[in-house]
Parts: C-alpha cells; structure tokens; sequence
C-alpha cells in the first residue's frame, strides 16, 4: 500500500487547504467507521467524525508522519465518541461502554485498528469505481442501506442494486490482488454476500 507522502504532511502542517483536503478524503472512512462502530447512530458519528477533522485542521504543524496523523485522528474520535456517549440520554449504558473502551484489551484495539486500515485501503478503490457503483456500494456497505433502500434512494430497479453491488465487490477483489489479501480477508468475508 502506498504511503501518505512526507510532502504532503509537510504542505498540511503549512496550513494548506488542499493538503487537508487529501488527507480528509484519505482517513475520512476509516475515522467514520471507527466512530459509527462507537456510537452506532449515523448522523451522530458523521458530526463527530467532522469535530475530529476540524480539530485535525486546527493541530496543523504537529505531525511528523502518517502514524502520528492515524494515532490523533483516533485519539481524537475516540474521546470525541465517548464524551457524546456519556451525554447522551439515549445511552444509559454509557458507564460499561466506556470502561469497555478504557479497558487494556490489546486484541480488540488491533482488531478496530485493523478494520480501520482495511477500510482505508478499500477505500482508495472504491473510489475509483464507476460513479453509480460506487454510490450503490457505499450506501450498502457504508451506510448500510438494505437493495429495497438503495433502489428508492437512487430511483433504480432491484436487480440494478443486485447488479452494481456485485460488480463493486468483483472489481475490488481484482484491483486489490496481490495488496496484503490476507489482511483484506476479513473485509471480503463480511462484505462478499449480496
């Protein structure tokens, strides 16, 4: 998997828009995905997800490398989510959550991390899909979306969903061929079902 170029990091700490505007579209789903998984509620963790790019934009100048950019951006969505959580009527079980997500299980903290790096790398090649694909596929596996939902979201027949969905997996299993399958794997395994 390519890298976040140090050009890049150094252009973002400058402060230059569109330097943020790369590194948003690069972490935005696996920074989304790690907070939804969170919180659960879609709108919730879309605000939250933006909170912690605004909060990325304004730290600007801080970060050496893609790591130290990946370790804030966690950190960042990770007290943002909990804070939400704890102030939330709708979550009286907020107590266990977080002491759940303080807890010291390495396990669960590798696998999250690595769902996130997974998300990232697909990612890159959802977003070379054809338009409508792609949007059927983010709206099924992103937003989860049931075909029936998608059909009436984007005014098309069942079977077109059925169709883009089938044709999103089958390109992304061929683009991504050779790039750390074995990592991908569990990707494949909860998403290969239409």
């Amino acid at each position: 998997m390519e890298g976040i170029s140090g050009a890049l990091i150094d252009h973002f700490n400058n402060g230059y828009p569109a330097a943020f505007t790369s590194l948003y579209h690069q972490f935005y789903p696996s920074v989304f995905f790690y907070v939804k998984k969170i919180v659960t509620d879609v709108a919730q963790a879309e605000d939250i997800t933006a909170e912690t790019f605004i909060k990325f934009w304004n730290s600007r100048g801080h970060f050496e490398n893609e790591k130290n950019i990946a370790a804030f951006l966690r950190t960042t969505a990770r007290n943002a989510s909990i804070d939400w959580l704890r102030k939330s009527k709708k979550h009286k079980e907020w107590a266990s959550m977080f002491a759940h997500l303080n807890g010291v299980d390495v396990d669960m903290e590798f696998n999250e991390e690595l769902r996130a790096e997974v998300l990232r790398l697909v990612q890159q090649e959802i977003d070379r899909l054809p338009p409508k694909v792609k949007r059927v596929f983010v709206l099924a596996y992103i937003y989860e979306k049931s075909n029936e939902e998608i059909a009436k979201i984007l005014s098309i027949q069942n079977q077109s969903v059925r169709n883009h969905k089938a044709r999103a997996i089958k390109q992304l299993r061929f683009s991504l061929t050779g790039k750390e399958m074995i990592i991908l794997l569990p990707f494949f395994l909860k998403f290969g079902k239409f």
